[in-house]
């Protein structure tokens, strides 16, 4: 048992480091959010920020992976446009004629409509978690987006998607996972505020927590059913699943939109889905900062007769990390996405929620209280069984008679 269990850990020794890093990346990007989020409370900015860094790292990594077969080796298959062909062998590639091999694939009628939502999702998600992180506890936020499972089947029951059959083990699963982010939420917010608005504002923290997470669960739900985005190619195995609403960027590979020359799916590569969604979210939201934030961030730094202003200070390293940091989590989950199976990027994805819990009360310095491991394990075990229930449904169908 030990030798097997040696040799499993020794094949995917390299999976196992990569959650490693997503995790701890995944863990110091929610820190990194907060502590620019306090010096300089614009969550409008930060988004756009975020859109335009992600959108030039995304652009830089194509053109490295387009002059570069060895990196553009290194990720799965549908990470970068198909640059090269390898004829069946894995270390000779030939780059493409230049109109297939383009370094992304040129705006299109069928990129834009498969874009357009998922940009207003990411705008509107990035607003509202943005405003409860400038709020509320970190461990605040990542535990109410736990519960997005509850809305996941409460949205599939009124839009009428095929959904997990109501059982025994998933109720008590769900009523296991909403009383284990109750008694974290109850916890963080005894944790003392520095001041009496924080504390005023900490309930309207929670309500943006909470509608953040059902922006994502609104944005899972859309692309599962949209999207085909089941695939096997050269070996490669491209994975999908409902816990997919807390990747950094919804990862979707084939549309709908039928080609007119074939009958296949049209497919999009994760790279150029990533830069249009975020040029995308950065149009949509332009328009808002230009309203809200913008004359905040003129008057601190044009400093008109000293007057005071909500920003503290401008970290820009802060907000160059975080944007790195951002990239970092996509590229990682691109990568397990195509080496993982959907129930083990499900289980790989719950724990990184609780790294992000456990780490931000280390960073807080408070002493952790017997209450707040007690609904982290409420929250591990409600979603365990959720994730069972997932499973057993999947194997179900898949036994059940044409």
């Amino acid at each position: 048992m030990f030798q097997r269990l040696s040799v499993s850990i020794k094949h995917n020794a390299h999976i196992i480091l990569l959650c490693i890093s997503w995790y701890f990346i995944s863990s110091l990007a929610s820190q990194v959010t907060k502590q620019v989020l306090t010096a300089c409370p614009l969550p409008l900015f930060l988004g756009e920020f975020q859109f335009i860094y992600t959108a030039a790292l995304a652009w830089c990594s194509c053109f490295i992976a387009y002059n570069f077969p060895r990196f553009y080796r290194i990720f799965p298959k549908g990470t970068f446009p198909e640059y090269y062909s390898n004829n069946g062998d894995t270390n000779s590639m030939v780059r493409k004629p230049s109109k297939i091999s383009a370094l992304i694939i040129s705006p299109s009628r069928p990129i834009v409509l498969t874009v357009l939502p998922l940009g207003l999702f990411q705008f509107v998600g990035k607003y509202f978690g943005h405003t409860a992180t400038s709020l509320v506890p970190v461990s605040t936020v990542a535990s109410i987006k736990t519960l997005s499972p509850m809305f996941i089947l409460l949205l599939q029951k009124i839009l009428k998607i095929s959904t997990l059959k109501v059982t025994l083990t998933l109720v008590f699963s769900l009523c296991t996972l909403a009383l284990g982010v109750w008694i974290i939420v109850q916890q963080d917010n005894r944790l003392p505020a520095s001041s009496n608005d924080l504390r005023e504002f900490s309930k309207y923290g929670i309500i943006c927590a909470i509608i953040s997470m059902f922006i994502f669960v609104l944005q899972n739900i859309y692309g599962k059913k949209v999207f085909t985005f089941r695939s096997q190619t050269d070996g490669t195995k491209s994975h999908s699943g409902s816990s997919r609403q807390e990747s950094p960027l919804p990862m979707y590979e084939k549309s709908n939109e039928k080609l007119i020359t074939n009958n296949k799916p049209k497919s999009y590569d994760k790279l150029t889905l990533m830069i249009y969604i975020s040029l995308v979210g950065f149009c949509l939201s332009f328009f808002w900062f230009i309203v809200l934030e913008f004359p905040v961030l003129y008057k601190y730094f044009s400093q008109i007769n000293d007057s005071p202003t909500i920003i503290h200070s401008f970290p820009v390293y802060l907000f160059l990390l975080n944007g790195t940091f951002h990239f970092m989590q996509a590229m990682i989950t691109f990568h397990l996405l195509g080496e993982v199976s959907t129930l083990t990027y499900s289980i790989a994805n719950l724990m990184k929620r609780f790294a992000i819990i456990a780490v931000s009360w280390v960073f807080i310095g408070r002493r952790i209280t017997w209450l707040q491991v007690f609904g982290l394990i409420l929250n591990t075990l409600g979603l365990f069984l959720y994730e069972r229930c997932t499973s057993q449904s999947k194997i179900k169908l898949k036994l059940r008679p044409e």
